[in-house]
């Protein structure tokens, strides 16, 4: 007879949980009474939650040898080892949220079928609550309603949550107020100003307790439009500012290198130099009635032919 088992055949059940703290020790228990002969087999596997027994994962195997698999050997062994006297618990030490799961025992005797079989247990790693996350859900504006959450990433026994205001704090309707200690929500209804403060999420289990907390102010909602409007307005302001200075910069660019270009159309437009007008003798027209005589450059030379 297996402890927690029934033999080949029959429905296999799973019997009452074993509960044990995180960082304990506990004995996974597992017998039988068939005797280990030829062929004799022990092995152990684990299933994570959620996960079909069919999937579970093996631990050990014995058949005149020991064999562990994965990186657990450390912290498992067996009560009886080898495992031929009619013993089969496996001791976890150091236990880690991550053992809780199904175990599956199963012993197998060729020599015996009546006494082979497989037993089933189910080991829950009692965790205290972790520190939880607390949020606040919508706008707090006067006549809004905002809803709290409180939130533990692990917890076992699954923690309870309650919700508290600071010492001092101003009165509250408890109609304007509900919270679910199983989901860690609190809804505040058409606040006001007396729901301004800090708020506080405990999460609580049998072996402990966090908490967080989450501050709320509550800002009436025409208040809120006219800051939200003074900052937009003074972006604008600053955007017009930017633009002005934009296109006066662009505009003294402009002006500059229109300057620059009349100046080299200037520049390429003047006549080059030209010669001095006085007239020269040469060029210098006869007056009226005046002879040759008078002008003896007008003569010809001593060379000249006359024709």
């Amino acid at each position: 007879m297996i402890g927690g088992v029934v033999s080949y055949g029959q429905p296999v059940q799973v019997r009452s949980p074993i509960f044990a703290r995180v960082g304990e020790s506990t004995d996974l228990p597992c017998t039988y009474s068939t005797s280990a002969t030829d062929g004799f087999t022990l092995e152990w596997r684990y299933a994570a939650p959620g996960t079909p027994a069919i999937q579970a994962e093996r631990l050990l195997y014995y058949n005149g040898n020991m064999y562990w698999v994965g990186s657990d050997e450390d912290r498992m062994a067996l009560v009886q080892n080898p495992p031929v006297q009619g013993t089969a618990t496996l001791r976890i030490s150091n236990l880690q949220p991550s053992d809780t799961g199904l175990y599956i025992c199963d012993v197998t005797n060729p020599d015996d079928w009546s006494g082979s079989g497989q037993g089933l247990i189910n080991l829950s790693v009692l965790v205290p609550p972790s520190v939880p996350t607390c949020r606040l859900n919508g706008q707090a504006y006067v006549g809004s309603d905002v809803v709290l959450t409180c939130q533990a990433l692990y917890g076992l026994p699954v923690p309870i949550y309650s919700w508290s205001r600071e010492k001092n704090a101003a009165p509250i309707s408890l109609n304007n107020m509900v919270q679910d200690p199983r989901t860690g929500t609190l809804l505040l209804r058409n606040l006001s100003a007396p729901f301004t403060g800090k708020y506080t999420c405990t999460a609580s289990n049998a072996l402990g307790s966090a908490t967080c907390t989450v501050t709320i102010r509550v800002l009436i909602f025409g208040a809120t439009l006219i800051i939200g409007g003074a900052v937009m307005g003074t972006f604008i302001v600053i955007l017009l500012i930017a633009a002005v200075l934009t296109y006066f910069i662009w505009c003294k660019k402009r002006r500059t290198k229109q300057a620059q270009e009349k100046s080299e159309m200037r520049e390429e437009s003047k006549p080059p130099s030209y010669r001095s007008s006085r007239r020269t003798p040469e060029n210098a027209p006869l007056r009226r009635g005046a002879s040759r005589q008078e002008h003896p450059e007008l003569r010809p030379s001593q060379f000249s032919f006359v024709v």
